[in-house]
């Protein structure tokens, strides 16, 4: 029987849980840490299938998505960045390891098409 798709939240912004509540209810096993030191040790404990990080914070949320680019373990990890238009943060999270980008504010349906396109996507890249 396959395993439900694990996905971790990283984000310090508690109204980030609704996304929590949106992505169970396709049928992910969601995740959310509030820091990326706990989020780290999450990644290391356990199989998380992608991981959406809150880039709005800036250099530090870059800092943590190439360290996972690093990691051996935690490398293959697809990552899904979220943040504004016009900060920058789109092309600096994708050139420095995210693999795509979504903009805040976060339309639910969209979220969720990007987090099932990107599954779809490693998925595929595993086989």
């Amino acid at each position: 029987m396959a395993h439900s798709p694990r996905i971790l939240i990283v984000s310090d912004d508690v109204q980030f849980d609704f996304m929590r509540a949106a992505v169970e209810s396709r049928g992910f096993e969601v995740t959310v840490a509030h820091d990326h030191q706990s989020a780290f040790r999450r990644l290391l404990e356990s199989g998380f299938d992608l991981v959406v990080i809150d880039v709005a914070a800036g250099s530090r949320d870059i800092a943590f998505i190439q360290r996972l680019r690093v990691t051996p373990k935690l490398s293959k990890i697809f990552v899904l960045a979220l943040g504004e238009w016009g900060t920058g943060h789109p092309s600096l999270s994708l050139s420095q390891g995210a693999d795509a980008y979504e903009p805040k504010p976060v339309n639910t349906e969209r979220l969720i098409a990007s987090v099932e396109r990107m599954l779809r996507r490693q998925r595929a890249v595993a086989e």
